[in-house]
């Protein structure tokens, strides 16, 4: 039924909403909006609940999404561990499970064990495959957005052109939608911002550098999801980055390089942001020094993101952001020494209010967009009647 799907992205927008509010909202007749909503519940895609106003008459019916009317999977894959989520259709996160892996072992055995974890995860909470209406995958990598393959990927190898988005669609028959991950992180993080930030930075620093940029309320993609590589923007006579360029800001301020600048000097166990983390947490005089580094050259390229989009937010996430001090202090340090006041003047710096758990809310998220597209439902309807 054309039109009914409008209808449910507005009740997606607000937690709900009465026939009257819709028909004021949406612009359409009474008459049309009752039909389409109708629709909708007998669907299932909408449950009639009475309101908790008190008006001083008969309460008014409001009108929700039903969150279980189908069931969402979502995967946030890093370059050596994966969080997977099973949630509902407003993307609340209702199961999940954290798994190690090894992008670099190749596409075939790491997408196995993401069907295998996503089949565990179902059967834990006893969901029907058959109930999951939307796929969400952060990948640790360029997405070509509208075809959801991986390109020229700098640190996976034998990833480049795979299909990642048609390979979950074979596996669990619905709709899917992959994106690097750190767009996955921006829209988890823009989501739950209170008071809302349509303009929002968000730059996730672990292993690797990624950026996600939220631009009046909507990831900035670009022309093919190239949007916001702030990593790897060589710059001459700098540090030889894993990518094969010269000065880029991963070469310096990634984990992988702070890691091996760690082990050169004697600390022949420090592999993973988690242990630099840790090395910091201790005082090490060396992992200090080199988490002070690493932020003042994030904020040289974040002042430069900042001079071309303008955000209101700047959000720095991923492992290395629990690190806070010193690296948010080199990072505000060289924010505010290289941006125009104008673009600084109201400009927060945070670290991520979700933690870990922002790119399997974005995840969620990007599952719930592509599950309940409004053309979708409308299909789906036409189907059902």
């Amino acid at each position: 039924m054309v039109g009914a799907g409008i209808l449910l992205e507005l009740l997606r927008d607000d937690t709900s909403l009465t026939r009257a509010q819709i028909v004021a909202r949406s612009g359409l007749s009474r008459v049309t909006v009752t039909q389409r909503l109708n629709a909708l519940v007998e669907a299932g895609y909408v449950v009639v609940q009475p309101s908790t106003a008190r008006t001083g008459g008969r309460p008014a019916e409001v009108l929700a999404l039903n969150p279980h009317r189908g069931r969402l999977l979502a995967a946030d894959v890093g370059s050596s561990h994966a969080r997977l989520g099973l949630a509902d259709l407003t993307g609340k996160v209702v199961d999940h499970l954290d798994l190690d892996l090894n992008v670099d072992d190749g596409p075939d055995p790491v997408l196995s064990t993401l069907d295998e974890a996503f089949s565990q995860l179902l059967a834990q909470s006893n969901v029907e495959p058959a109930t999951v209406l939307g796929v969400g995958v952060g990948m640790p990598g360029p997405v070509e957005y509208s075809t959801g393959r991986l390109v020229s990927p700098p640190t996976m190898n034998g990833w480049d052109g795979v299909d990642v988005r048609a390979h979950f669609a074979r596996s669990f028959g619905a709709p899917v939608q992959v994106d690097k991950d750190a767009n996955i992180i921006a829209l988890g993080v823009q989501r739950v911002l209170d008071p809302p930030v349509e303009d929002v930075l968000v730059v996730k620093v672990g292993m690797g550098i990624g950026c996600g940029i939220i631009s009046r309320g909507a990831i900035l993609r670009g022309a093919h999801g190239a949007a916001g590589d702030l990593g790897h923007i060589p710059r001459p006579g700098g540090e030889l980055c894993r990518c094969g360029q010269h000065g880029c800001a991963e070469a310096t301020a990634g984990g992988w390089a702070i890691a091996a600048r760690l082990r050169d000097s004697g600390h022949a166990d420090v592999h993973s942001s988690a242990d630099i983390v840790a090395l910091a947490s201790r005082r090490d005089a060396q992992a200090l020094a080199l988490l002070r580094a690493a932020g003042q050259r994030l904020g040289e390229v974040i002042a430069e993101a900042i001079g071309v989009v303008n955000p209101a937010l700047v959000v720095v996430a991923g492992d290395l952001a629990r690190a806070e001090e010193p690296l948010m202090a080199g990072v505000r340090e060289r924010v505010y020494q290289r941006s125009h006041p104008l673009a600084t003047r109201d400009l927060q710096i945070i670290t991520s209010p979700l933690g870990a758990e922002a790119g399997l809310r974005g995840a969620a998220y990007l599952a719930s967009d592509v599950a309940l597209e409004p053309s979708r439902i409308d299909a789906a309807l036409t189907s059902f009647a």
